[in-house]
């Protein structure tokens, strides 16, 4: 790759990197879910309805996801930036191809080509697919208290609508 084209994607991966950062400290300035609303307005957290408890848990959650993928996306930003110094910028990692130009434009700390991008997208959410096609493990609990000990459901019930109990004596 020319040197004025490396000067540019430098250019573009700096942007990148500050507008990432501003992004963090603005995180950090606004100091969401960290409490702080929580402590100063209540003395304790015991009168706060567990829904107001989930709510804040959920914030806290929220951000802390928010500001590790911008995280993410400055550590990226710095692993192109080394790889411009190493000559090594452009080349999808896994296949060795040269990255599209547009691509790197938009995104330009991009590590793999499109179709290398692709076919990882797909694998994740293949693997997505499969893991929601499980069935929770509760449900083999709940299907085993249904079963009396003979291993036939229900006929406990059964026996009972046929013979009557105890109490129907005539």
């Amino acid at each position: 790759m020319r040197k004025d084209k490396m000067r540019h994607y430098k250019f573009l991966l700096d942007q990148h990197r500050e507008n990432r950062e501003e992004i963090i400290e603005d995180m950090e300035g606004l100091r969401m879910g960290e409490y702080d609303s929580f402590h100063l307005d209540e003395l304790s957290g015991y009168d706060n309805h567990p829904a107001e408890i989930a709510s804040e848990l959920f914030d806290i959650e929220h951000y802390m996801a928010l500001k590790k993928l911008q995280m993410e996306e400055v550590k990226n930003i710095e692993r192109a930036e080394r790889k411009i110094e190493e000559g090594t910028y452009g080349l999808c990692e896994n296949c060795g191809k040269e990255i599209d130009r547009r691509r790197l434009e938009l995104l330009p700390q991009a590590r793999l080509c499109i179709d290398c991008a692709r076919k990882e997208d797909e694998e994740i959410i293949s693997t997505k697919e499969q893991t929601m096609k499980r069935r929770p493990a509760e449900e083999q609990v709940l299907d085993a208290a249904e079963m009396n000990r003979d291993g036939v459901r229900n006929e406990a019930l059964d026996d009972l609508m046929h013979y009557g109990s105890s109490t129907d004596i005539e």
